[in-house]
């Protein structure tokens, strides 16, 4: 599978432990899919100070290619800053520097590349609204992150976003069946095929438009949750593309419940180490 991830970089510092870790929800999806076995590649700006260069080592090392990123001379990489302690992130602030490469501009020439995906992945955090209906428009399965944030759930940036998608998923509060129906329903209603919502300890919910799967937690003492969703996401979708997943096609209840087997387990294990990916920046 030629999985793209589109979207986001940064680099995550722990304030309160001076580490630097190579991130952003895309570069994270990227890192993981390789891990699964994708031909995994990230699309987005970089800037050329030592942050872009820190996030290009870590792509290089785990075989994702960014042949297609827009390079920016003289622009900055974002920094988003955290305390952590006890496995728990608490966000202090990001610092975007004198002129952040900022999101990427999707001309004829890239938008033609994404079409050559087999799935392409991107989130909130991409701040591409405007541009997705062109990307969903394309031949590839989407999946969308919708992250936690309510500004995200908005009835306006829904129907901004979403056209053609295959997966939306949400970071949620712990909900009932009940109440994620009613949560699901009009997303469905705009053509949304399977949405997911990840709870924390709570486990995970999925409507495929006709049935609710619910799956308990597994359980970890995490040493740190920075990436657990990133790394679900991507074991998620690598499995269902195994499965035999096609655009605009709704997935049985065997092959969704295998999918979230698989992504719980990649999520526990990256819970057991420091950063999105284990990879600190400081090390390139």
């Amino acid at each position: 599978m030629k999985l793209i991830a589109l979207g986001d970089n940064s680099v995550d510092c722990y304030r309160n432990t001076g580490e630097m870790f190579p991130g952003g929800n895309a570069v994270n999806v990227a890192v993981h899919a390789a891990r699964q076995g994708a031909q995994a590649e990230y699309l987005g700006n970089l800037g050329d100070d030592p942050l872009a260069r820190a996030i290009t080592a870590a792509l290089e090392e785990n075989g994702v290619s960014y042949a297609h990123c827009v390079h920016l001379p003289g622009r900055t990489t974002k920094l988003c800053r955290y305390d952590v302690i006890n496995g728990e992130r608490s966000f202090v602030d990001v610092v975007t520097g004198p002129s952040w490469a900022g999101p990427v501009q999707l001309n004829a020439a890239l938008l033609a590349h994404l079409a050559e995906a087999d799935l392409v992945v991107s989130s909130c955090n991409a701040k591409l609204p405007e541009q997705l209906a062109a990307v969903q428009a394309l031949p590839p399965l989407f999946a969308f992150d919708f992250g936690e944030k309510e500004k995200y759930r908005t009835e306006e940036y829904r129907a901004l976003v979403c056209r053609s998608m295959d997966l939306a998923m949400f970071s949620c509060r712990p909900m009932s069946r009940e109440e994620f129906a009613a949560f699901s329903a009009p997303l469905h209603r705009r053509g949304v095929v399977h949405v997911l919502a990840t709870m924390g300890a709570g486990g995970q919910l999925l409507s495929n438009g006709e049935k609710i799967l619910q799956k308990d937690a597994q359980m970890v003492r995490a040493h740190d949750t920075m990436g657990a969703g990133d790394s679900f996401l991507a074991a998620f979708l690598c499995a269902l593309w195994r499965a035999g997943w096609k655009k605009g096609c709704r997935m049985p209840e065997q092959a969704l419940l295998a999918a979230l087997a698989k992504g719980q387990r990649v999520a526990a294990q990256n819970c057991l180490r420091a950063g999105g990916f284990g990879r600190r920046a400081k090390e390139s």
